[in-house]
This record gives C-alpha cells, structure tokens and sequence, in this order.
C-alpha cells in the first residue's frame, strides 16, 4: 500500500534526475523534474533534491548513485530510447547488479506502434524493450519507450528506481498509473495554506514574516512575477489561523488572498460577484491590462472595452484629456490618470474604469519621472481616485506589474472581507 502524509509518521523521500545534454546546457527547460516535484509533493512525498545529467555513463552513474544515497526513491526521466546514449536503463542494472534482460512483450508493443504509423523499427529499437532484471515495465501507451521500476539495495538499505520516458505525454500518464497502482493519494488542496502577496518581494516578505517563524517555523516561498505566494503544507488549525492572522495585521497592504488564485482570477470572480461594468483606458500598458482581464474566460459579462490611448492625441480625442494639461505636466501625472479613467467611463457608460500612464523604458525617463513611474487611477459614479507606482525598471516587468496592482487595486475592499470571511469560516470548523 502507498504512503501518503495524511495516514503516516514518515513520508517516502525522492530524489528526482533529469538526463540530456539538451537540458544540460539549457536547451530545453527541465520541465520534467518541475512535473514531477509538484506531483509527488502533493502526493505525500518528501523530495531531496533534483539533479541533471547529459549522456555521459560515468556523469549519469554518479548522478544516479548520489540519488539513491540521499532517498529512498529515485525518478528519473530520459534516456530510455533506442541510441547509445539512451543508458539508462544500462545504468540502473549496473548499479543494482542486475544483467539486462529482453522483454518479448514489451517489443511486441513496440512493432505494433509503429505499424500503426505505417513505420519500420530498426535494429536499434530493441534496446528499447531490454531492461534490468526483474523489473516491473511501466507500459507507454504513446511512445516507444516504456518505463521500468526496480528494487535494489544500495547505500544499506532498500531502494526504488521508477525510470520514465522523458517526453511529457508520455511521462504524465505513466507517472499516474504508477501511484494509482501503489494506493497513492494526493493531498487534497485544501489541507494546505497559500498566501498570495503582490507588491513585495521575497527577501522583504521573509524578513517581514520572521517574527512568525521564529515562533511556527518556516514557510515555502514561490515567486509567481508579480506575485509571491507563501505555502504552509498540511497545517493545524492553530498554525493556519495564526499566520492569516499575522499576514492580515502586518502585511495587509500587499495581501491578496489564503488561495492559489493569482490576481486576473480574483480579479475575475469579484467583478462577477458585484455585478459591475468595467472599462479601461491604457497608455504605457498598450492594451496588456485589457488582454490580461480578457484572457479569463466570462470576461465578456462585464468588460465592456477600452481605449488604448498611447498617443497624446488620441488621450484628447477619445478620453476627453485637457490638451492644456498634457502639455503642461506632460502625460504622466495624477490628474492625467485621473482624466483618463474619467474618459473611459463616460465614454463606455461602464459601472468602473481604470487607467495606466507611465514610463516603462527603457528610454524616456527623466530625474522627476524616472523608468518604472507609473500612475494608476479608478473611477467609479462617485469619485476618481489615483495612485503612483515606483517598479523596478524591465520593461515588460512594469507593465504586467502595473496591471496586476491596479486590479488588486480596484477590489482592495473586496478583498479583506473575502479572507476575513474565510478566516471565520475555518474557526468555526
């Protein structure tokens, strides 16, 4: 039966190698060994570390027998197909002391893949049905290269091999049915704690949160750009309510939710919930914030469009911006965003507007405006409100930040009495 972090006192550690010279010299993202620390994590296991190894037997030996010393399972992925450098499973019965062995089955599924593509295997194809003996072959359903698990001693003490083809639809699916045959169970999502912050970084953020750990213990940091997101895995009840508590009191200005959902997602789910119209007016972001809303489908129940005003004429024409103002204090001010959102929410007749100006480089900033400076503004049938932002300068960076903070911006209220609601509601249970 399979070890899950619900129902056990230790959870099974793994070890996880990548192999290819592609990947090596980062040709390819590993996007494997990314896969793989995600899906095992959720289903109970403690990952080590992960390792990348190109095609070289002795650079893959040490890489794998480093591994096993560290974990008692080693996922590897790569190397299974039909050349000489494909040594994986080479590797494996060497470090087990095994002999390779031909498995008939597994070359019968092999000719009738291929015959299914009117193609001919080579000779070569065979070391792709040759594996450790007394492995048990992971069947690949949609390619050449089935996978094998093993068992070994090594290092005193038991260990596993789980060997998977390296392209990813190959890999996913075999990967899946090796839990679900063991009894393997992912953690449900709700076990554990996200947090979402947006307008911080990760060492402010850790030095924000000390005080907390030095208390609870550590948390997991992922930057998302722009977000960050902070994890706490399977937390007590105790533990969850107190760091909410600490976030809400001490970090409220850049909280965004006890979720996973990144902002254009809440984002999406409060103008839903308000019923409200939505209409933009972009500058430096040339349309980005109406793409980015947009992209979340049901986005056409409330935005109703925008004006991307990247020329002073067309803030005129189309946004009724003073043409007076614009050549007095230039385009990125207060009043301008303002004016801006004012414009788009007039012209649409929408419920909410929201508004960008700024510079995003690389070039035309100034001493009083330099690259990053961004105003922001939000209108509404009772007021107009703006805000200046200071991002760091990497064009595209400034622009998606930009965005992102105005639609936290926009349901900022809404959002501390979401998390508040959902902080009561885990006190009641």
């Amino acid at each position: 039966m399979g070890l899950t972090m619900t129902n056990t006192k230790h959870s099974p550690t793994a070890s996880l190698v990548s192999t290819g010279e592609e990947v090596l010299r980062g040709e390819i993202l590993d996007a494997n060994n990314r896969y793989l620390a995600s899906t095992l994590g959720e289903y109970g296991f403690d990952v080590q570390l992960m390792m990348t190894a190109g095609d070289r037997h002795e650079d893959l030996r040490f890489v794998m027998d480093t591994a096993l010393q560290r974990a008692d399972y080693l996922f590897i992925s790569g190397g299974l197909g039909p050349t000489e450098d494909d040594l994986t499973n080479t590797v494996a019965a060497e470090l087990a002391g095994h002999q390779l062995v031909f498995d008939e089955a597994s070359w019968e599924a092999i000719l009738t893949l291929f015959r299914k593509y009117n193609m001919e295997p080579g000779d070569n194809n065979k070391k792709q049905a040759m594996f450790p003996e007394g492995s048990e072959i992971l069947a690949n359903a949609n390619g050449t290269a089935p996978g094998f698990c093993m068992n070994l001693e090594r290092h005193g003490d038991k260990k596993t091999i789980v060997a998977l083809p390296g392209p990813p639809r190959e890999l996913h699916p075999i990967l899946g049915n090796w839990l679900d045959a063991r009894g393997y169970t992912s953690i449900p999502p709700e076990e554990h704690l996200f947090l979402r912050f947006l307008g911080i970084g990760e060492s402010p953020l850790a030095e924000a949160l000390e005080p907390w750990t030095k208390e609870w213990g550590e948390v997991s940091f992922r930057q998302d750009f722009p977000e960050m997101e902070v994890k706490l895995y399977q937390p007590a009840l105790d533990k969850r309510l107190s760091l909410c508590e600490f976030a809400i009191n001490h970090l409220g200005s850049v909280l965004s939710t006890f979720s996973r959902n990144p902002v254009p997602e809440l984002f999406a789910e409060f103008m839903r919930s308000s019923s409200q119209t939505l209409a933009m007016a972009e500058s430096l972001t040339g349309g980005l914030a109406a793409k980015i809303v947009t992209d979340i489908s049901g986005s056409s129940e409330y935005f109703l469009g925008g004006v991307v005003s990247y020329s002073n004429p067309v803030k005129t024409n189309f946004l009724d911006v003073s043409a007076k103002d614009l050549d007095r204090e230039g385009p990125v001010t207060a009043s301008i965003a303002e004016q801006m959102a004012i414009g788009a929410l007039k012209r649409f007749d929408s419920d909410l507007a929201l508004s960008f100006t700024g510079i995003a480089g690389p070039d035309g900033g100034s001493e009083e405006n330099p690259v990053g400076t961004v105003w922001i503004a939000k209108a509404d049938a009772g007021r107009c409100q703006s805000k200046k932002l200071n991002l760091l300068p990497e064009r595209d960076r400034i622009r998606t930040a930009a965005v992102y903070c105005g639609l936290h911006w926009l349901m900022e209220d809404w959002l501390k009495e979401k998390y508040k609601q959902q902080t009561q509601a885990w006190a009641k249970n």
